[in-house]
This record gives C-alpha cells, sequence and structure tokens, in this order.
C-alpha cells in the first residue's frame, strides 16, 4: 500500500506585538532603592542676642547643628550659651544643661530670663557617673567622655521611642572638662599601686574616645533631625575648652579633631595667644567693683546651610550679668539695670554717683 504523505502548507509568521516602551522616572528608582533626596526644614535660629548678631552678623544657634564656643576662661563662651539655653527654652525647646564643671549659675541664668518653673533637664557629673557610669564599672569614681555621649544618646532614645516628645536642645559646658573610661583607669590605678603610670595622662586616649563616641551622633544624627520626615529637631551647643602649645606657640582645643570638624559653626571668645580682654569695673564712693569684660568675638566657622552660611564678621563686645551688650551702650545698659548696681554696691545710688573704669587684662588661662 502506497504511503501517503502529507505536505504542509507554510503559514506566515506570527505578528508580533509590538514592545511597549517603559517609562522611566528617576523619583521612582530613588523610592525603590531609598535613595530620595528629602529636604531639610525651613532653618531657625536659637536666638543668642541683639548684640552678638550686630558684632557677628549671626542671630545666635542653628538648630538642627552642633555648634560650639571656644576661648579662654572669663571671656564670655558661658555667657553664649546661658543665653542660648534661656532663648530655647522662650521658644519650646527642651533645654538638656550638662554642667561638666558646675559652673552655670542659676542666679545668672534668672538674670537672663530662665524660667525655673518651666520645662529643663539638668545634668551634672553624678548623674553621669551613677546613670551610666557605674552599672559598667561599679568601683569607678568619676563621670567620663563614655558617659557624656551615652546621656546624650539617652535622651534622643526617650525622644524616640515617644517617652520624650520635645524637641531638644543639648547645652554642654564645657567640652574638654572629662576624661575617657581609659585615662580614669590608668590614674586609678597608678594612685592605688603608687606606680608611676607615663600613660595616665595620655591625652590621645582622651581625643579617640571623643572620634570613637561621638562622630557619628554629631555627623548624622543630629544633622538628620533637620530632615522634613524627622518629627523633631534637636541642636548642641557647647563651651570648648582651650590649651596652649607652649613648644609650636599654638593654642589647642580640647576634645581632640571631633571637636574640630564636627561642629559647623564656632563663635571664638578672646584673644589666639592670651585672654585680651578689658575688665569694665564700676567705683561708688571709691568702692570698685569689675562687673564685665569687654572681649572681641569672631566667627570662627561657619558652615551652615542656608543665606548666612559662610559669613564671617568679629567685633568687640561686653560680657555683663544679663548677657551682652555692645560697648557703645554702656549708659542705656546702667540706667536699665540701675537695681542691679544697688544691689551691687549696697547703696541706693544714682547713675551719676557709678564712675566707669576699664582694666585690660593680657593674662593667658586663670
Amino acid at each position: 500500500m502506497a504511503k501517503v504523505i502529507e505536505k504542509t502548507i507554510p503559514t506566515s509568521p506570527p505578528v508580533r506585538k509590538p514592545t511597549v516602551k517603559k517609562s522611566f522616572s528617576m523619583n521612582d528608582y530613588k523610592k525603590k532603592v531609598n535613595a530620595e533626596d528629602i529636604p531639610d526644614k525651613p532653618l531657625e535660629w536659637i536666638k543668642i542676642s541683639d548684640a552678638l548678631e550686630s558684632v557677628t552678623g549671626l542671630p545666635g544657634f542653628p538648630k538642627g547643628y552642633v555648634s560650639t564656643c571656644p576661648g579662654f576662661s572669663n571671656t564670655g563662651k558661658s555667657t553664649a550659651i546661658a543665653l542660648g539655653i534661656v532663648n530655647a527654652q522662650k521658644m519650646g525647646l527642651l533645654p538638656i544643661i550638662i554642667d561638666c564643671e558646675n559652673n552655670l549659675s542659676k542666679y545668672r541664668l534668672s538674670q537672663m530670663g530662665f524660667d525655673w518653673d518651666g520645662d529643663y533637664i539638668t545634668i551634672d557629673n553624678e548623674y553621669l557617673l551613677e546613670k551610666f557610669g557605674k552599672p559598667s564599672d561599679k568601683n569607678r569614681e568619676q563621670a567620663s567622655i563614655e558617659d557624656l555621649a551615652n546621656c546624650i544618646r539617652f535622651f534622643l532614645k526617650e525622644q524616640e521611642i515617644g517617652n520624650l516628645p520635645r524637641e531638644l536642645a543639648f547645652a554642654i559646658d564645657s567640652i574638654g572638662t572629662l576624661n575617657c573610661n581609659k585615662t580614669i583607669a590608668a590614674r586609678a590605678k597608678s594612685s592605688t599601686d603608687g606606680t608611676e603610670n607615663s600613660d595616665k595622662d595620655n591625652n590621645m586616649w582622651n581625643a579617640l574616645a571623643y572620634e570613637k563616641e561621638f562622630l557619628y551622633l554629631f555627623n548624622d544624627v543630629i544633622p538628620n533631625s533637620r530632615k522634613i520626615n524627622s518629627e523633631f529637631t534637636n541642636t548642641v551647643m557647647g563651651v570648648q575648652k582651650i590649651g596652649r602649645d607652649n613648644i609650636n606657640n599654638v593654642i589647642t582645643m580640647k576634645g581632640g579633631r571631633i571637636w574640630e570638624y564636627t561642629p559647623r559653626l564656632q563663635y571664638y571668645f578672646g584673644g589666639v595667644l592670651t585672654k585680651g580682654v578689658k575688665r569694665i569695673t564700676a567705683t561708688s564712693k571709691k568702692r570698685e567693683v569689675a562687673y564685665g569684660v569687654e572681649v572681641k568675638v569672631q566667627v570662627l566657622k561657619n558652615h551652615i546651610d542656608g543665606p548666612l552660611g559662610g559669613l564671617s564678621m568679629d567685633g568687640k563686645i561686653i560680657s555683663v550679668p544679663q548677657g551682652f551688650i555692645l560697648p557703645d551702650k554702656l549708659d542705656e545698659y546702667k540706667k536699665e539695670n540701675i537695681l542691679f548696681f544697688r544691689n551691687l554696691f549696697g547703696e541706693n545710688i544714682d547713675i551719676e554717683d557709678i564712675e566707669d573704669g576699664v582694666k585690660v587684662d593680657e593674662k593667658g588661662e586663670e
């Protein structure tokens, strides 16, 4: 029987539908890979004083930044921080005052307008030691750099989990006061066993501790609070100690390089190699009282992102118990604060009874 061969009739190839070109959105892609551009909130400033703004061109401390006030002792640094504390409270921020030197006067804060019945938190070295130091080392007798960092992290965490729903303004007085755990331990060992430990005053340990504990905190955590997706904006302002390197004849800032590079704004008070201040005095009936200091202040560093960023001005200012005034405003200041001068001299004096004076104080560190 013959085999039947079936022929396949060729058909035309199937018609392919045209490929629809996908639209591409860079914004959608950034969302997909979590690389969105998150803008900052509008910049706000914690006011210091009209006098300081007149001299430097800047209103005070910018919210969401780390700012410091370096300089020799008795040059107005603590005045700036105290005014920052007072005005932060008036703006509704929660001041967290970390006083490492027991140097911030409650009376002076009251003179500047601080409300002790309002909201604030004060921290001293005993609190740092008991809450953050002793839990890890029950034998330690001094608060440390690590305790200071853990304290700041603690309150930021309290804010994050909802226990402290407030914008925070940390005020540190002062940077360079505390030692690190390693230095404290070395000194304690040297004191206990009577051996001479050449490393017990190793400043590099402190500098490394500051860098380890504060680098991420100040480079990332605080600045990220400026973003619009952050509910609260947090601020750090600190008094910074300085020292003199007599070998190289230069000034060094306490706290190591981390406190030199991470602050975005620095007001420098006083001279470079000396305090360079003038003591302002008042004399009544042959009794002389020094009540203020005239000092040069300059914007040492300004990396603020805004219209005032990069601005650097300097001039002279007078630090008095109530804040800052300009040198040409002394007469107005005395009239407005005549009760202060009457209490100062213990007499019912008038402005005409006060004789002004100035004394040059060219000493370095006190």
